[in-house]
């Protein structure tokens, strides 16, 4: 046990895990401790707390004939690790909207809602309704300049995988967002007029009163 001092035992339980992890099928405790050059019951030891941790699973071998299977393991599957691809489920619903003036219409509607619902969330109560849309806009990721009074630049794009691929729809989503967030505010008497990269990588927003509601 030598060994099992040396490296520890949690470097050691490591080792079989990294080991479940690259086999393609479940092991076997004897197949695990020929590979690592220790003794059975070490390995039984590390697969018990494994077990225990919920990282690795038993598998009972299929046998034919009398005895009882023994016993193989293989790594529990943690839904927690691995890419997130949220620009693919973006694209995938952005495209499920079609084009045209129907799918324009339905994003613009979508952005609206998202930004009733979440418009109360953001900072600036103590703020008037353009410079609270500014806040609001730079805590969503569009890294807004206001360069007048009536004028904010955006300078990210946080829908940008997407606008790619149908930039008139992405672009209706923000103009609803920007809709729906005023109106929250009680500020439905301020026109928005998005103006899609009016220089590369950057947008622009009109702001207007209208006198009525938008």
């Amino acid at each position: 046990m030598q060994s099992e001092v040396r490296d520890g035992p949690s470097a050691r339980r490591q080792q079989v895990l990294q080991l479940l992890r690259v086999s393609e099928t479940p092991m076997r405790v004897a197949a695990l401790a020929e590979r690592l050059g220790v003794h059975s019951n070490t390995v039984r030891y590390h697969l018990s707390a494994l077990e225990e941790d919920g990282r690795v699973e038993r598998v009972p071998s299929v046998v034919a004939g009398r005895g009882r299977p023994e016993a193989r393991y293989r790594v529990v599957p943690d839904p927690g690790r691995g890419d997130r691809r949220y620009e693919l489920l973006a694209s995938i619903l952005i495209g499920s909207l079609g084009a045209g003036v129907h799918a324009r219409e339905a994003a613009k509607r979508a952005g609206m809602a998202w930004g009733r619902r979440h418009a109360e969330r953001s900072d600036g109560e103590d703020l008037n309704p353009i410079e609270r849309l500014v806040a609001y806009l730079g805590e969503v990721g569009f890294a807004p300049h206001r360069t007048e009074a009536r004028i904010i630049e955006l300078h990210n794009c946080p829908f940008r995988e997407v606008f790619d691929e149908q930039g008139d729809v992405v672009c209706a989503v923000h103009a609803g967002l920007m809709r729906g967030t005023l109106d929250s505010w009680g500020a439905d008497t301020i026109g928005t007029d998005l103006e899609p990269l009016v220089r590369p990588g950057v947008c622009r927003v009109r702001l207007a009163s209208t006198g009525v509601a938008a």
